[in-house]
């Protein structure tokens, strides 16, 4: 919701927000699975990663790099200067406007950071910096928790990595993109699919016994042993491109 700045900044109580909520419910201005979400977030969610911010992000949770990934943040996430329509639009809209809705935030601009390599200070920093909701104990633990998984699953047990196969599923992005979201590697591949089979690939000792992960590595040993070595070709060249920088296998 656009009203988590002002909740954020307690100039919004979010009980007065919870109540309001229900009081349209009731009042028949509001669908259930509509309120049903937005209460969910307030006393769920938000208090959730509140809890989790004051028992682990004052200590060890709050400079971790679990997945160590020490790329630079690329310079299209301060433009949204890029052939990629998703990021273009999301990064984009953070540019001009300082919001994004919770899966931009997580599955677009997170996931490709996260896929990208890049260090989670950076990336914690960006989304501190760019956001009207941004404030430490919200956007910690969901930024180096959540979308970097850089707590080693304080906050989720598993990383939230998609590939460009998600993004086309979620959205019409994919049907305006110069990029081919059937390809996995090669110069018109879809950057998210080279960089999510190269991040699974270089992480598969890390996440062996991550049963989350299971499926996901199991797809992953489906790809011949020609394709993965097109597909480490394809994301070296790819993040030396965005300005990350070259990441240790």
């Amino acid at each position: 919701s656009v009203l988590s700045p002002a909740i954020n900044l307690h100039l919004l109580d979010p009980r007065e927000c919870i109540d309001a909520a229900l009081d349209a419910y009731e009042s028949g201005a509001a669908p259930l699975n509509s309120v049903e979400g937005f209460v969910r977030q307030l006393v769920g969610w938000r208090e959730f990663i509140r809890g989790v911010y004051w028992t682990n992000y004052q200590s060890r949770s709050a400079k971790s790099n679990a997945l160590d990934q020490h790329g630079d943040l690329p310079d299209l996430y301060w433009t949204a200067n890029t052939d990629m329509k998703c990021m273009s639009e999301c990064v984009g809209a953070v540019v001009n406007g300082a919001y994004a809705h919770h899966i931009p935030r997580l599955m677009v601009m997170g996931n490709f950071a996260m896929l990208a390599g890049v260090h989670p200070q950076q990336v914690s920093d960006w989304y501190l910096g760019m956001f009207a909701d941004g404030i430490d104990w919200a956007t910690l633990p969901n930024v180096r928790g959540m979308a970097m998984h850089a707590d080693g699953g304080v906050v989720g047990t598993k990383p939230y990595a998609g590939s460009g196969k998600y993004i086309s599923r979620m959205s019409n992005f994919c049907k305006h993109c110069r990029y081919d979201v059937n390809k996995r590697s090669g110069d018109d591949a879809c950057p998210f699919n080279v960089l999510y089979w190269d991040f699974l690939n270089r992480n598969r000792t890390r996440f062996a016994d991550n049963n989350r992960m299971a499926m996901s590595l199991k797809n992953l040993d489906r790809i011949g042993d020609d394709e993965i070595v097109q597909i480490t070709s394809s994301a070296r060249t790819l993040r030396k491109a965005l300005g990350v920088g070259t990441i240790s296998r």
